[in-house]
């Protein structure tokens, strides 16, 4: 009996295997693409990188869309192209995407795979399924909100044109199903996880001090952590405010803030400049601006605050940041939005609270739990018990397996 042939293919233009700057994608494909077996064998195809010339990997597993003269040529060509025009024709208007996502569908006609899981976005989902319809075409959809973010007729395409379908939370499948109650295809949650020997081994009270003695912080100090963009749909100005009106009431927080608004697709800088001000102004010793962390050196971030908060006010799906902070033992403050509400447990591992009143919800929490190191401590050992329980990457690579045996012969 012949082995399907399944190929992964990341919509996102990270490569795989992943380096050390890779955010949770690439790595996550990484993961499952290592299961051949018996009757499947397993191939990645993603973006190329110059660095993958001096890097050891598997070249027959993990392939890659190569620049080329007429891959150069092409994208000058588009340079030129109106924007409306480019959306009209190819579903984005961005250059380097359109060169990679023409150059994924030459080679998924040329292989002629069995199998073809597509990460992230939905243009080149539909792209491939219309490039070579033999293959069976499965989507991964890595958010909340499936209708809002694919519209309905998206979810018509996908529903007449897949073998499968997988997602990084309960809640677009239950959608799925809601709008399609006779679905005759396989759904799974493929949860984010965490390799627990690249965090959980590193939790250290000596690395904590060491890592705050950089910022004159000592372990009684309390520290609110956060990684991520640095945007307004993220609170972050909320965050400030609500640490400012608890140092007036004589609780002092700290802040480690990680992330880059240069490394930004979309900056806003507008907003960059107000939370700036506002932390040189009320917070100028309590704000501690860390710059983008590459994710090798997170579990020193992690390991050094107290709590984690992700604060997203419109959408949030299955966060890295969220998962690894709680591999850490570091309990999360989050919005009760999308993914948020199937990870923590109110009072268990972290605290949900409402997006109408983040900044209420947030000084009230920061300053009882600030007060309570005892139920602290049980959050954090909460904390890692249900990643352990539920968030590692064999029990999601287990729960991949599952799934893809529903495609064997």
């Amino acid at each position: 009996m012949s082995k399907l042939n399944v190929i992964l293919v990341s919509g996102s233009r990270h490569t795989i295997p992943p380096n050390k700057n890779s955010p949770g994608v690439p790595r996550i494909i990484e993961a499952l693409s290592k299961n051949d077996s018996a009757s499947m064998s397993y191939k990645v195809l993603s973006k190329y990188e110059d660095n993958l010339d001096h890097k050891a990997y598997d070249r027959n597993k993990y392939l890659h869309i190569k620049p080329t003269p007429w891959n150069r040529f092409f994208e000058n060509i588009l340079h030129y192209v109106p924007l409306k025009i480019k959306k009209r024709i190819f579903g984005y208007s961005l250059e380097d995407r359109i060169v990679y996502y023409e150059g994924i569908k030459r080679f998924i006609k040329k292989e002629k795979p069995d199998v073809v899981i597509t990460f992230m976005h939905f243009e080149l989902f539909k792209k491939l399924c219309k490039a070579y319809p033999k293959a069976k075409h499965i989507y991964f959809f890595r958010s909340t909100d499936l209708k809002l973010r694919l519209g309905l007729k998206n979810i018509d395409f996908l529903l007449k044109n897949s073998s499968g379908f997988l997602a990084n939370t309960r809640a677009p499948i239950d959608e799925l199903k809601a709008l399609s109650p006779n679905l005759n295809f396989p759904t799974q949650t493929i949860y984010n996880s965490v390799n627990l020997s690249d965090f959980s081994d590193k939790i250290s009270d000596g690395l904590s001090k060491q890592y705050r003695k950089e910022f004159n912080l000592t372990s009684s100090d309390f520290i609110v952590g956060y990684a991520g963009r640095l945007s307004e749909e993220k609170s972050i100005l909320e965050l400030f405010e609500a640490v400012h009106y608890l140092n007036n009431k004589g609780l002092k927080i700290h802040l480690f803030i990680a992330g880059s608004i240069e490394i930004e697709t979309t900056p806003n800088i507008h907003y960059y400049k107000e939370i700036i001000k506002f932390a040189e102004e009320n917070l100028t010793d309590q704000v501690h601006f860390l710059g983008w962390l590459p994710n090798k050196e997170l579990y020193e971030f992690y390991n050094a605050i107290d709590i984690g908060v992700l604060l997203s006010k419109y959408s949030e799906g299955n966060s890295m940041f969220l998962i690894e902070s709680l591999s850490m033992g570091t309990p999360i403050i989050a919005t009760s939005i999308g993914g948020n509400l199937e990870i923590i447990t109110n009072g268990e591992n972290g605290f949900l609270i409402e997006v109408e009143n983040v900044k209420e919800n947030l000084i009230e929490k920061l300053e009882m739990i600030a007060n309570d190191k005892k139920h602290l401590n049980q959050m954090s050992i909460n904390a890692l018990n249900y990643i352990k329980q539920h968030h590692t990457i064999d029990i999601m690579v287990g729960k991949f397996n599952n799934f893809m045996q529903n495609f064997e012969a």
